[in-house]
């Protein structure tokens, strides 16, 4: 029966990530700040992690990051490799050294967010060697971070609603 269950929502979440990159890749559908507008996929990636084990935490935040890919350069494999990497290390840490919870995973997903898109800004806006560059980071990068950060609220919330539906243990 517990196979079913974990079938069922691997299902889900796997339907849950379409969703959130045609919900992300769709113009004037979210609003915009300062320019910016989210990467649900990102904290997506995080909130899966936080409830299921490194390999399956591996699989679907690989899922989300090529398809981040897909939506930002069309180059694939930063933020492939970057969710992956920081998804199998969140949760190795939440099976063997940290409590499983909201507040945990929020921190996570901000500081692996921040890191993911301030390595992406270094390694791919700024090489191109335009005039403003500090101040487009500030303008732009900055807003997305936030906003990306302030939609793990409520993905979170949805990842919970979905594991204890299937039964998990939380």
């Amino acid at each position: 029966m517990e196979k079913g269950y974990t079938v069922l929502r691997y299902f889900t979440y796997g339907i849950f990530i379409l969703l959130l990159y045609i919900l992300q890749g769709t113009p004037n559908l979210v609003l915009e700040v300062f320019g910016a507008r989210p990467v649900f996929l990102i904290p997506a990636a995080f909130c899966i992690a936080a409830f299921e084990k490194q390999i399956p935490a591996m699989f679907f935040s690989l899922a989300c990051g090529v398809l981040c890919d897909l939506s930002s350069t069309g180059v694939i494999g930063f933020f492939s490799f970057g969710l992956t990497f920081i998804c199998f290390l969140e949760a190795m840490l939440f099976e063997r050294y940290i409590v499983r919870n909201f507040l945990n995973t929020v921190l996570i997903s901000f500081l692996g967010c921040t890191a993911l898109l301030c390595l992406y800004f270094a390694i791919f806006v700024l090489p191109q060697d335009f005039e403003g560059g500090f101040y487009y980071f500030l303008r732009h990068y900055v807003s997305k971070i936030l906003y990306t950060f302030v939609c793990t609220a409520p993905i979170y919330a949805l990842n919970a609603f979905v594991c204890k539906i299937m039964k998990k243990n939380l």
